[in-house]
């Protein structure tokens, strides 16, 4: 809803297309709806499979986030000007319209793309706190293996210090802390706290959202160089680390860190209004070209992906067995 609020503030009439759950989650904040700007349509069960013209509101501008189908003619394409944000990481079967744009730089290009747009995040939703605690927070699906939360707890054990962690359960032991799902209060009070936020993901990120919701409260990130890691963590706003060893020494590297340049780099360059200034700049190139000059699809090539794992005896063979961490 991000987007949302800031094309509503600049004046602009918003239809949120979604399905019905989500429908009644927007209709509880009325907020939002601001002298009915906003509004919903709920989206057909069955639209993959039919013409967007045969569902689509009467809108002057379509932005979806949902890749919308292409079979390589014209039958599926909307009826008027539209961009679709690709949010995920593809696949050589998936074939993408020109006016499609991705998420970050090298996002971008591991979809032989040339146009992106930075996620955004409102500054004003978090806290901004200079003093830190002595702890350092962990924050993505614990579920998922590529977030590697298993050498975030390696790493906080292997050097004794405090680990919170949000985004699943687990057991709580020492001092590594499971908060389970929280909240967004919560969420930003272990954010702004943190001595900095380890994230060492293990995949081709296409850009992360803890990362810019740590640095907007004046968090450090201490992060891999997977994906767009190397673009959201500017100099002077955290610690990019290509091994475990370079992991372990970052802890004490991060104090040099300054919490201000850390929340200045998401007014800079990662907020909500930035984010809407680019989409817009984007929606006029649409209108005025008909097709973005790009041709996406999944590179044969993509970036590759350097996995950071404490390296035991164990991990390795798993990692040779499995080619996972």
């Amino acid at each position: 809803m991000a987007l949302s609020r800031a094309y509503i503030r600049r004046g602009h009439t918003v239809t949120v297309i979604c399905r019905n759950g989500d429908a009644e989650k927007i209709a509880e904040h009325p907020e939002d709806a601001r002298e009915g700007r906003l509004k919903v349509h709920k989206l057909p069960s069955d639209y993959h499979n039919r013409p967007p013209k045969d569902w689509l509101p009467k809108l002057d501008f379509l932005h979806s986030h949902q890749p919308l189908v292409f079979n390589g003619t014209d039958e599926f394409r909307p009826p008027m000007p539209f961009l679709v944000t690709i949010h995920g990481n593809g696949s050589v079967q998936e074939n993408y319209y020109k006016n499609t744009a991705f998420l970050s730089e090298s996002h971008a290009a591991n979809h032989s793309a040339k146009y992106f747009v930075y996620n955004g995040v409102d500054p004003t939703r978090y806290t901004f706190q200079p003093k830190k605690d002595d702890y350092f927070v962990f924050l993505a699906r614990t579920t998922w293996r590529v977030k590697n939360v298993k050498t975030a707890i390696a790493w906080a054990q292997d050097l004794g210090v405090r680990l919170e962690i949000m985004g699943g359960s687990g057991v709580s032991r020492g001092q590594i802390h499971y908060n389970g799902l929280v909240d967004e209060p919560e969420k930003v009070k272990l954010l702004a706290g943190a001595r900095a936020l380890i994230y060492p993901t293990n995949w081709n990120e296409p850009c992360a959202g803890a990362p810019l919701e740590a640095l907007a409260c004046g968090t450090p990130v201490i992060a891999t160089p997977n994906g767009c890691m190397p673009e959201l963590v500017r100099p002077g706003t955290g610690i990019v680390c290509r091994n475990y060893e370079e992991l372990l020494k970052s802890a004490e590297q991060v104090k040099a860190v300054k919490p201000a340049d850390c929340r200045r780099s998401v007014e800079t360059f990662f907020s909500d209004e930035r984010m809407t200034d680019d989409y817009l700049k984007l929606f006029e190139k649409v209108i005025a070209m008909g097709d973005l000059d790009h041709e996406p699809r999944w590179s044969s090539e993509p970036q590759k992906v350097e996995l950071i794992y404490k390296p035991t005896l164990f991990n390795r063979l798993r990692l040779a067995a499995t080619g996972k961490i």
